[in-house]
Formats: C-alpha cells, structure tokens, sequence
C-alpha cells in the first residue's frame, strides 16, 4: 500500500485533473493484473475509473487495451498514460463539437456516416461470399480453369516427391523398419505410424510436392552441398552418421518450367475463379437486395 500512496502522492502533486479516480483506477489495474498473473480469476464487477464530459471508462476498457506488464511500476506507468490519453481525445472531440463551425460537423458527420455504413456493407458482402465459397468454387470449375490455363502455370523451380524417416542406427526394428518403408503400402504406412516415436525426424506425405527449401527442412541432413547428390532422379538412399540412420527415397521430380502439378496451385487456382466469381456475384449483389425490398415493400419511393 506504502507503494500505491507514494505513486497517488506524486501524482496529485504534478497533475491535478481527475487525480482521486486516477488512484483508483490504476489501484484496480493493478491488482486486477497482480490477481490474473497469479492464476486467480477477477469476477469483480465492471468498474468506472474515469470520466471526460459525458465519456466513461471502464475498468474493463484498461484490461482490454493492455498488454501485459512486466512489473507493477511499469503498469502504472502505462495505465496513467492511457487514461490521460483517452482523457485528452475525449475532451478535444467534446471541444469539436462546440467551437468547430456546423457546416464543417455536418460534412464531418456526413463523412462518417458514409464510411460506417461503407463498413458493414463491405462487411455484409464479404460475409455472404465466404458462406457461398464453396458453393461458388468447387472442384470441377477448379480443374476446367486449370487445363484451360495450363500454359500459365509453368514451374519456376524444381519439385519433389519424397519420403523420410531417421532413427538411431542400434534400433531393434531397423531391418522391418528399412522393408515397410520401401515397400510403403497402407499396412506398412500404418506400421510406421505406429512407431514414429522411436524416430528422430519423419516425413511420410509422400503425395504432396515439396520446393527445395520445403525439402530441406524435411530432411535433415540435406544442404545446398549435396542436393545434387539426393535430388536429381528417383532413387532410395541410405545416409548413416554417427548417431542415425537415415532413409530417403526422391519419389519423384519435376523441372523447372514443367507444368506444376494441380494439386500444388490448387489454392492458387481456387483464389483466382473466387475472384472472378466474386466480381460477377457484386455486379448483382446490390440490385438482388434493391429487388427483393421492392417486392416486400421495404423500399418505396414517392
């Protein structure tokens, strides 16, 4: 408490508005937070701590906007500052609205009634078009907009197909482990599930296609200086160091300027026939809601 009664002294001395809610505002931040960093739910009720003009803030409003503090003089700090930087918007826009001339709050008004309602429209659309997203883009638009495209979606750098598992070399399941792995049919993929916690690193999605940074970061032990070696035809290899065994098989390869697989862009293609269909879907959007109130009589005109 000696703390908190050094701190309100201070700083009724040096700044004398609003000094006793003040106090009691970063009181209650304070603890609110000493309280929440020791694991203790605040079910405190909602608390006033300021006000300017007819503007209040609430207890709540502080916990919101801060992050959190690394010790209480630095809470202290950062809650004066915000409830004095509130203070001082609040009051400035009162004072706005008294000494600025009415032609320029109306147009000031006109303004933000343009941009709120511009706000929830946009709002409002994008809502509508992500429900309608797949409903609008499924899988069949996705492949005619690909092999219609094809030329367009030439490969700018290599890709790879693989598989990867590390294990420490003394394993007991090595020699299984070396068969299911190369033989890889759905029972062995289950097998080798049902021991990757014995390996060190693993990569086993081997139907997805991978870039060469993706590649390295799947497989440990490769780097720019033995890519070539790994990475240039199909083929299974067996690295060993000094603590594991490594398995790696290049399933497959595609070049660069190689058409890119579909699955690879799928994502891609998927934004660009949204967009498309997006542009055509606002083009009616607008008219579909202007028609619609017509007929159920929420638009007149007289």
């Amino acid at each position: 408490m000696q703390f908190f009664k050094n701190f309100t002294l201070s700083f009724k001395n040096s700044n004398g508005y609003c000094w006793q809610v003040l106090k009691f505002a970063i009181f209650l931040s304070v603890f609110t937070v000493t309280i929440n960093c020791s694991g203790i739910t605040n079910n405190t009720q909602d608390r006033l701590v300021a006000r300017a003009e007819n503007h209040f803030l609430y207890l709540s409003d502080i916990e919101d906007a801060l992050d959190s503090f690394q010790s209480k003089e630095d809470s202290l700090v950062k809650v004066r500052n915000f409830i004095n930087n509130w203070a001082r918007k609040k009051l400035i826009y009162e004072k706005s609205l008294i000494n600025l001339p009415e032609s320029k709050i109306a147009e000031l008004n006109s303004m933000v009634d343009n941009y709120e309602s511009n706000l929830f429209r946009n709002a409002y659309r994008e809502f509508v078009l992500k429900s309608l997203m797949d409903t609008m883009v499924n899988s069949q638009l996705i492949t005619e907009f690909y092999q219609s495209n094809k030329q367009n979606f030439k490969l700018r750098e290599p890709l790879h197909r693989i598989r990867f598992i590390s294990f420490p070399f003394d394993n007991v399941d090595r020699k299984e482990i070396i068969k299911r792995f190369r033989r890889f049919e759905p029972e062995d993929i289950t097998f080798l599930d049902s021991l990757s916690f014995q390996f060190s690193s693993y990569f086993l999605a081997d139907s997805l296609w991978l870039n060469q940074v993706e590649t390295f970061e799947k497989v440990t032990f490769l780097d720019n200086d033995n890519a070539n070696n790994f990475l240039k035809k199909k083929k299974y290899y067996e690295v060993k160091d000094s603590l594991d065994l490594y398995l790696f098989e290049l399933v497959e390869r595609l070049e660069r300027n190689e058409l890119a697989p579909l699955p690879y862009i799928e994502n891609t293609i998927r934004s660009i026939v949204f967009n498309k269909k997006k542009i055509e879907f606002l083009k009616v959007f607008d008219n579909d809601i202007l028609e619609d109130a017509i007929k159920t009589t929420k638009f007149e005109t007289y």
